[in-house]
Protein backbone atom coordinates (compact mmCIF):
# COMPACT_ATOMS: atom_id res chain seq x y z
CA UNK A 1 0.00 0.00 0.00
CA UNK A 2 1.23 3.59 -1.16
CA UNK A 3 1.07 5.40 2.71
CA UNK A 4 2.71 9.07 0.27
CA UNK A 5 -0.67 10.22 0.03
CA UNK A 6 -1.70 9.55 3.50
CA UNK A 7 1.47 11.03 4.89
CA UNK A 8 0.56 13.82 2.72
CA UNK A 9 -2.97 15.00 4.13
CA UNK A 10 -1.46 14.01 7.80
CA UNK A 11 1.19 16.55 6.83
CA UNK A 12 -1.53 19.53 5.52
CA UNK A 13 -3.89 18.60 8.71
CA UNK A 14 -0.63 19.36 10.67
CA UNK A 15 0.43 22.42 8.71
CA UNK A 16 -3.22 23.47 8.73
CA UNK A 17 -3.93 23.37 12.48
CA UNK A 18 -0.66 25.18 13.18
CA UNK A 19 -2.14 28.43 11.45
CA UNK A 20 -5.78 28.16 12.80
CA UNK A 21 -4.12 27.40 16.37
CA UNK A 22 -1.04 29.06 16.64
CA UNK A 23 -0.97 29.45 20.77
CA UNK A 24 -1.41 25.37 20.97
CA UNK A 25 1.55 24.67 18.92
CA UNK A 26 4.15 27.54 20.62
CA UNK A 27 2.77 26.73 23.92
CA UNK A 28 4.86 24.37 24.84
CA UNK A 29 7.94 27.31 25.41
CA UNK A 30 6.22 30.05 27.28
CA UNK A 31 7.55 32.92 29.10
CA UNK A 32 5.32 35.07 31.30
CA UNK A 33 6.91 38.31 31.93
CA UNK A 34 5.92 41.78 33.78
CA UNK A 35 4.03 40.24 36.33
CA UNK A 36 3.75 39.74 40.42
CA UNK A 37 3.75 36.36 41.53
CA UNK A 38 2.94 35.08 44.45
CA UNK A 39 4.45 31.48 44.82
CA UNK A 40 3.02 30.17 47.94
CA UNK A 41 5.99 28.47 48.84
CA UNK A 42 8.31 31.94 48.94
CA UNK A 43 7.86 35.56 48.90
CA UNK A 44 6.39 38.01 46.39
CA UNK A 45 8.29 38.75 43.35
CA UNK A 46 7.71 41.93 41.59
CA UNK A 47 8.01 42.42 38.01
CA UNK A 48 8.98 38.76 37.48
CA UNK A 49 8.96 36.35 35.38
CA UNK A 50 8.51 32.53 34.44
CA UNK A 51 9.92 30.14 31.69
CA UNK A 52 6.99 26.87 31.09
CA UNK A 53 8.34 24.31 28.73
CA UNK A 54 6.53 21.27 27.89
CA UNK A 55 3.96 21.96 30.75
CA UNK A 56 6.32 22.20 33.59
CA UNK A 57 8.39 25.43 35.33
CA UNK A 58 11.71 26.21 33.86
CA UNK A 59 12.67 28.76 35.69
CA UNK A 60 10.73 31.45 37.70
CA UNK A 61 12.43 34.61 39.34
CA UNK A 62 12.76 38.96 38.66
CA UNK A 63 15.33 39.09 36.30
CA UNK A 64 15.47 36.10 33.89
CA UNK A 65 15.90 36.05 30.35
CA UNK A 66 13.97 34.53 27.80
CA UNK A 67 15.64 32.58 25.13
CA UNK A 68 14.70 32.31 21.98
CA UNK A 69 12.20 29.97 21.09
CA UNK A 70 9.94 31.01 23.32
CA UNK A 71 6.43 32.55 22.86
CA UNK A 72 6.41 35.63 25.46
CA UNK A 73 2.91 36.27 27.28
CA UNK A 74 3.43 40.27 28.77
CA UNK A 75 1.07 40.52 32.08
CA UNK A 76 1.19 44.08 31.74
CA UNK A 77 1.68 44.25 35.65
CA UNK A 78 -1.19 41.09 36.33
CA UNK A 79 -0.97 38.79 39.76
CA UNK A 80 0.35 35.40 38.62
CA UNK A 81 -1.07 32.89 41.38
CA UNK A 82 -0.47 28.75 41.34
CA UNK A 83 -4.47 27.20 40.53
CA UNK A 84 -6.66 26.68 43.21
CA UNK A 85 -7.37 23.07 44.56
CA UNK A 86 -10.74 21.89 45.26
CA UNK A 87 -9.57 19.83 48.49
CA UNK A 88 -13.46 17.78 48.35
CA UNK A 89 -15.73 17.67 45.11
CA UNK A 90 -18.65 16.00 43.68
CA UNK A 91 -18.45 17.52 40.37
CA UNK A 92 -18.24 16.26 36.99
CA UNK A 93 -19.56 12.83 37.57
CA UNK A 94 -21.64 10.76 35.07
CA UNK A 95 -24.41 10.72 37.59
CA UNK A 96 -24.65 9.75 41.66
CA UNK A 97 -22.10 10.31 43.87
CA UNK A 98 -23.63 7.08 46.14
CA UNK A 99 -23.89 3.74 46.18
CA UNK A 100 -26.81 3.16 48.02
CA UNK A 101 -27.35 -0.79 47.93
CA UNK A 102 -24.90 -0.90 50.95
CA UNK A 103 -23.87 1.36 53.84
CA UNK A 104 -20.34 0.22 53.23
CA UNK A 105 -18.76 0.53 49.97
CA UNK A 106 -14.89 0.44 50.33
CA UNK A 107 -14.36 -0.56 46.96
CA UNK A 108 -16.59 2.08 45.17
CA UNK A 109 -14.17 4.36 43.00
CA UNK A 110 -14.90 7.22 42.13
CA UNK A 111 -12.61 7.55 38.92
CA UNK A 112 -15.42 5.02 37.24
CA UNK A 113 -18.05 7.83 37.73
CA UNK A 114 -15.97 10.74 36.20
CA UNK A 115 -17.47 12.37 33.17
CA UNK A 116 -13.90 13.94 31.44
CA UNK A 117 -16.03 16.09 29.15
CA UNK A 118 -18.68 17.55 31.17
CA UNK A 119 -19.11 21.77 31.36
CA UNK A 120 -18.49 21.32 35.21
CA UNK A 121 -14.98 21.57 34.56
CA UNK A 122 -15.21 24.43 32.44
CA UNK A 123 -16.92 26.34 35.31
CA UNK A 124 -14.54 25.08 37.50
CA UNK A 125 -11.60 26.92 35.65
CA UNK A 126 -13.68 30.05 35.58
CA UNK A 127 -13.49 29.57 39.26
CA UNK A 128 -9.65 29.42 39.12
CA UNK A 129 -10.15 25.60 39.90
CA UNK A 130 -7.62 24.18 38.42
CA UNK A 131 -7.59 20.50 40.17
CA UNK A 132 -10.11 18.66 42.45
CA UNK A 133 -10.48 15.59 44.84
CA UNK A 134 -13.29 13.77 43.28
CA UNK A 135 -14.87 11.67 45.79
CA UNK A 136 -18.14 9.67 46.89
CA UNK A 137 -20.48 11.73 48.60
CA UNK A 138 -22.05 11.24 52.76
CA UNK A 139 -24.95 8.70 52.30
CA UNK A 140 -22.39 6.09 53.15
CA UNK A 141 -20.54 5.36 56.26
CA UNK A 142 -17.80 4.48 54.28
CA UNK A 143 -18.41 5.76 50.76
CA UNK A 144 -15.15 4.41 48.89
CA UNK A 145 -12.28 5.80 47.18
CA UNK A 146 -11.17 9.24 45.71
CA UNK A 147 -8.98 10.49 43.14
CA UNK A 148 -7.70 14.06 41.71
CA UNK A 149 -8.50 14.97 38.90
CA UNK A 150 -7.01 18.30 36.71
CA UNK A 151 -10.17 19.88 35.42
CA UNK A 152 -8.68 20.38 31.90
CA UNK A 153 -8.01 17.85 29.52
CA UNK A 154 -10.93 16.08 28.04
CA UNK A 155 -9.74 12.86 28.81
CA UNK A 156 -9.04 10.59 32.16
CA UNK A 157 -5.66 10.05 31.40
CA UNK A 158 -4.60 13.44 30.85
CA UNK A 159 -6.84 15.00 33.82
CA UNK A 160 -5.39 12.14 36.24
CA UNK A 161 -3.28 13.50 39.17
CA UNK A 162 -3.93 11.04 41.51
CA UNK A 163 -6.04 8.10 42.48
CA UNK A 164 -6.96 5.98 45.59
CA UNK A 165 -5.64 9.22 47.94
CA UNK A 166 -7.69 8.72 50.22
CA UNK A 167 -11.08 6.89 51.51
CA UNK A 168 -14.59 8.75 52.01
CA UNK A 169 -16.11 8.11 54.92
CA UNK A 170 -18.92 10.09 56.81
CA UNK A 171 -21.27 10.61 60.00
CA UNK A 172 -24.43 11.81 60.94
CA UNK A 173 -27.88 12.53 59.28
CA UNK A 174 -26.78 11.64 55.71
CA UNK A 175 -26.17 8.08 56.52
CA UNK A 176 -29.47 7.21 58.12
CA UNK A 177 -32.32 9.04 56.71
CA UNK A 178 -34.62 7.07 54.97
CA UNK A 179 -32.74 3.97 56.13
CA UNK A 180 -35.34 1.40 58.30
CA UNK A 181 -38.70 0.84 56.65
CA UNK A 182 -41.78 2.78 54.99
CA UNK A 183 -42.43 5.09 57.78
CA UNK A 184 -39.16 6.77 58.05
CA UNK A 185 -38.81 9.84 55.73
CA UNK A 186 -37.62 10.49 52.26
CA UNK A 187 -36.17 7.01 51.60
CA UNK A 188 -34.15 7.39 48.52
CA UNK A 189 -34.93 3.96 47.55
CA UNK A 190 -36.38 0.41 48.26
CA UNK A 191 -33.00 -0.43 49.17
CA UNK A 192 -33.03 1.56 51.76
CA UNK A 193 -36.07 0.44 52.94
CA UNK A 194 -35.21 -3.23 53.90
CA UNK A 195 -31.50 -3.63 53.26
CA UNK A 196 -29.34 -0.70 54.48
CA UNK A 197 -28.45 0.18 58.10
CA UNK A 198 -27.41 2.06 60.06
CA UNK A 199 -31.34 3.70 61.77
CA UNK A 200 -29.39 6.07 64.09
CA UNK A 201 -26.12 8.32 64.74
CA UNK A 202 -24.90 5.01 67.08
CA UNK A 203 -25.14 2.05 64.43
CA UNK A 204 -23.37 5.02 62.13
CA UNK A 205 -20.58 5.04 64.48
CA UNK A 206 -20.79 1.02 64.57
CA UNK A 207 -20.66 0.75 61.16
CA UNK A 208 -17.26 2.56 60.68
CA UNK A 209 -15.71 1.36 63.70
CA UNK A 210 -16.70 -2.01 62.30
CA UNK A 211 -15.40 -1.38 58.47
CA UNK A 212 -12.09 -0.38 60.36
CA UNK A 213 -11.78 -3.32 62.54
CA UNK A 214 -12.10 -5.41 59.59
CA UNK A 215 -9.91 -3.52 57.17
CA UNK A 216 -7.34 -6.29 56.23
CA UNK A 217 -10.42 -7.57 54.38
CA UNK A 218 -10.49 -4.59 52.00
CA UNK A 219 -7.69 -3.38 50.17
CA UNK A 220 -8.73 0.35 50.39
CA UNK A 221 -9.27 0.22 54.05
CA UNK A 222 -6.24 -1.58 54.55
CA UNK A 223 -4.48 1.34 52.87
CA UNK A 224 -5.93 3.70 55.37
CA UNK A 225 -4.76 1.48 58.29
CA UNK A 226 -1.39 2.00 56.84
CA UNK A 227 -1.37 5.19 56.19
CA UNK A 228 -0.79 4.87 52.23
CA UNK A 229 -4.41 6.83 52.22
CA UNK A 230 -5.87 9.39 54.18
CA UNK A 231 -9.34 8.49 56.28
CA UNK A 232 -12.25 11.64 55.17
CA UNK A 233 -14.71 11.69 57.37
CA UNK A 234 -17.56 13.82 56.54
CA UNK A 235 -19.24 14.98 59.85
CA UNK A 236 -20.95 18.53 60.98
CA UNK A 237 -21.90 18.51 64.30
CA UNK A 238 -19.71 18.55 67.65
CA UNK A 239 -20.75 14.85 68.53
CA UNK A 240 -19.76 13.13 64.94
CA UNK A 241 -16.75 15.39 64.80
CA UNK A 242 -15.78 14.02 68.52
CA UNK A 243 -16.71 10.17 67.20
CA UNK A 244 -14.67 10.23 64.36
CA UNK A 245 -11.64 11.56 66.19
CA UNK A 246 -12.08 8.75 68.41
CA UNK A 247 -12.19 6.20 66.01
CA UNK A 248 -9.02 7.58 63.99
CA UNK A 249 -7.17 7.18 67.48
CA UNK A 250 -8.35 3.99 68.59
CA UNK A 251 -7.72 2.28 65.41
CA UNK A 252 -4.18 4.55 64.97
CA UNK A 253 -4.84 5.88 61.53
CA UNK A 254 -2.18 7.96 60.08
CA UNK A 255 -3.57 10.44 57.69
CA UNK A 256 -7.23 12.11 59.26
CA UNK A 257 -9.12 14.47 57.45
CA UNK A 258 -12.11 16.20 58.66
CA UNK A 259 -14.94 17.47 55.79
CA UNK A 260 -16.98 20.26 55.69
CA UNK A 261 -17.11 20.35 59.66
CA UNK A 262 -19.72 22.97 60.42
CA UNK A 263 -18.95 22.84 64.43
CA UNK A 264 -14.98 22.24 64.40
CA UNK A 265 -15.08 25.41 65.82
CA UNK A 266 -15.67 23.68 68.85
CA UNK A 267 -13.38 21.07 69.07
CA UNK A 268 -10.43 22.97 68.26
CA UNK A 269 -8.50 21.71 70.71
CA UNK A 270 -9.16 17.87 69.71
CA UNK A 271 -8.45 18.62 66.02
CA UNK A 272 -4.90 20.32 67.35
CA UNK A 273 -4.05 17.44 69.67
CA UNK A 274 -4.70 14.92 66.70
CA UNK A 275 -2.80 17.12 63.73
CA UNK A 276 -6.07 16.56 61.55
CA UNK A 277 -6.27 18.69 58.49
CA UNK A 278 -9.83 20.19 57.68
CA UNK A 279 -11.80 20.87 54.42
CA UNK A 280 -14.08 23.29 55.05
CA UNK A 281 -17.09 24.53 52.71
CA UNK A 282 -20.18 25.30 51.49
CA UNK A 283 -18.42 28.47 54.09
CA UNK A 284 -21.03 31.00 52.67
CA UNK A 285 -24.23 28.38 53.44
CA UNK A 286 -25.90 29.68 56.77
CA UNK A 287 -27.64 26.13 57.09
CA UNK A 288 -26.55 22.63 55.85
CA UNK A 289 -28.10 20.68 53.35
CA UNK A 290 -29.91 18.78 55.17
CA UNK A 291 -30.26 21.33 57.71
CA UNK A 292 -28.43 19.59 60.32
CA UNK A 293 -26.20 21.96 62.42
CA UNK A 294 -25.21 25.71 61.64
CA UNK A 295 -23.17 26.02 58.28
CA UNK A 296 -19.45 26.88 59.34
CA UNK A 297 -18.78 30.56 60.89
CA UNK A 298 -17.29 33.03 58.73
CA UNK A 299 -13.97 33.19 61.12
CA UNK A 300 -13.93 29.04 61.63
CA UNK A 301 -11.08 28.79 59.19
CA UNK A 302 -9.21 31.53 61.30
CA UNK A 303 -9.70 29.58 64.39
CA UNK A 304 -8.35 26.22 62.85
CA UNK A 305 -5.27 27.88 61.49
CA UNK A 306 -4.27 30.08 64.15
CA UNK A 307 -3.71 26.73 66.39
CA UNK A 308 -2.09 25.31 63.77
CA UNK A 309 -4.53 22.87 61.72
CA UNK A 310 -3.81 22.97 58.21
CA UNK A 311 -7.09 24.31 56.58
CA UNK A 312 -8.15 24.14 52.95
CA UNK A 313 -11.63 24.39 51.11
CA UNK A 314 -14.16 22.08 49.27
CA UNK A 315 -16.98 23.09 46.86
CA UNK A 316 -18.97 19.59 48.58
CA UNK A 317 -21.67 19.83 46.44
CA UNK A 318 -22.66 18.91 42.55
CA UNK A 319 -21.53 22.39 41.12
CA UNK A 320 -17.91 24.33 41.13
CA UNK A 321 -17.86 27.13 43.93
CA UNK A 322 -15.78 30.63 44.04
CA UNK A 323 -13.34 29.48 46.07
CA UNK A 324 -11.47 32.67 46.25
CA UNK A 325 -14.36 34.10 47.63
CA UNK A 326 -14.81 31.84 50.67
CA UNK A 327 -10.84 32.56 51.29
CA UNK A 328 -11.50 36.38 51.05
CA UNK A 329 -14.22 36.13 53.65
CA UNK A 330 -12.25 33.77 55.36
CA UNK A 331 -9.52 36.97 55.57
CA UNK A 332 -12.54 39.69 56.68
CA UNK A 333 -13.31 37.47 59.57
CA UNK A 334 -9.94 36.50 60.67
CA UNK A 335 -7.78 34.64 58.95
CA UNK A 336 -4.40 35.74 57.63
CA UNK A 337 -4.22 36.31 53.61
CA UNK A 338 -1.16 34.28 53.41
CA UNK A 339 -2.56 30.94 55.58
CA UNK A 340 -6.03 31.68 53.10
CA UNK A 341 -3.54 31.21 49.99
CA UNK A 342 -2.24 28.31 50.97
CA UNK A 343 -5.63 27.36 52.30
CA UNK A 344 -6.20 27.50 48.51
CA UNK A 345 -2.96 26.04 47.24
CA UNK A 346 -0.40 24.35 48.49
CA UNK A 347 -2.12 23.08 51.69
CA UNK A 348 -5.11 21.58 49.78
CA UNK A 349 -2.46 20.11 47.89
CA UNK A 350 -0.92 18.58 50.80
CA UNK A 351 -4.19 17.19 52.13
CA UNK A 352 -5.11 16.21 48.37
CA UNK A 353 -1.67 14.07 48.50
CA UNK A 354 -0.48 16.03 44.85
CA UNK A 355 1.56 18.70 46.59
CA UNK A 356 4.48 17.43 44.34
CA UNK A 357 3.00 18.36 41.45
CA UNK A 358 0.86 21.38 42.16
CA UNK A 359 0.02 23.95 44.74
CA UNK A 360 2.34 26.04 44.27
CA UNK A 361 5.20 27.75 41.51
CA UNK A 362 8.04 26.22 41.67
CA UNK A 363 10.82 24.94 39.51
CA UNK A 364 9.81 21.38 37.91
CA UNK A 365 6.27 21.86 39.31
CA UNK A 366 3.07 21.78 36.42
CA UNK A 367 2.50 24.76 35.27
CA UNK A 368 -1.15 25.21 36.49
CA UNK A 369 -1.51 29.02 37.49
CA UNK A 370 -4.06 32.01 37.21
CA UNK A 371 -3.24 35.72 35.69
CA UNK A 372 -5.17 37.68 38.15
CA UNK A 373 -6.25 42.08 37.27
CA UNK A 374 -5.24 42.43 40.83
CA UNK A 375 -4.88 41.12 44.58
CA UNK A 376 -6.54 37.23 44.51
CA UNK A 377 -8.18 38.26 48.09
CA UNK A 378 -10.24 41.09 46.79
CA UNK A 379 -13.51 40.85 46.03
CA UNK A 380 -13.08 42.88 42.63
CA UNK A 381 -10.28 40.92 41.70
CA UNK A 382 -11.18 38.94 38.52
CA UNK A 383 -9.49 35.84 36.90
CA UNK A 384 -7.77 37.14 33.01
CA UNK A 385 -6.55 33.77 32.20
CA UNK A 386 -5.87 30.22 33.59
CA UNK A 387 -3.32 28.11 32.66
CA UNK A 388 -2.98 24.41 33.31
CA UNK A 389 -0.07 22.31 32.22
CA UNK A 390 1.09 25.82 30.42
CA UNK A 391 -1.86 25.73 28.42
CA UNK A 392 -4.31 28.82 28.50
CA UNK A 393 -7.61 26.81 28.98
CA UNK A 394 -9.81 29.70 30.15
CA UNK A 395 -9.99 33.37 29.45
CA UNK A 396 -11.78 35.75 31.35
CA UNK A 397 -14.66 38.27 29.92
Amino acid sequence: MNLYPINRILLSISVLAALIFPALVRAQRLAIRNVRILPVQGGVIDNGSILIENGKIKAIGPAIAIPSGFTVLDGGGATVMPGIVDANAHFGLRDTANEQASEVTPQFDILAQAAPRSRDYQKALSYGVTSALLGPASANVVGGQCAVLKTAGGSLGKMLLRERTGVRAALGLDTYRGNGGFFRASPDSLANIYLRRPNSRMGAVWELRNALDHAAKSKSLNEVRQGRASLRVNARIENDIRAALSIADEFEVPKFTLEEGCEAYKVVDLLAARHASVVLGPLYDPQSSVSEGAGPLLNTPGLLAARGIMVAFGSNGDDPEPLLHWAALAVKYGMKPETALRALTLDAAEICGVADRVGSLEVGKDADLLILSGDPLEMTTHIEKVLVNGQVVYRGQ
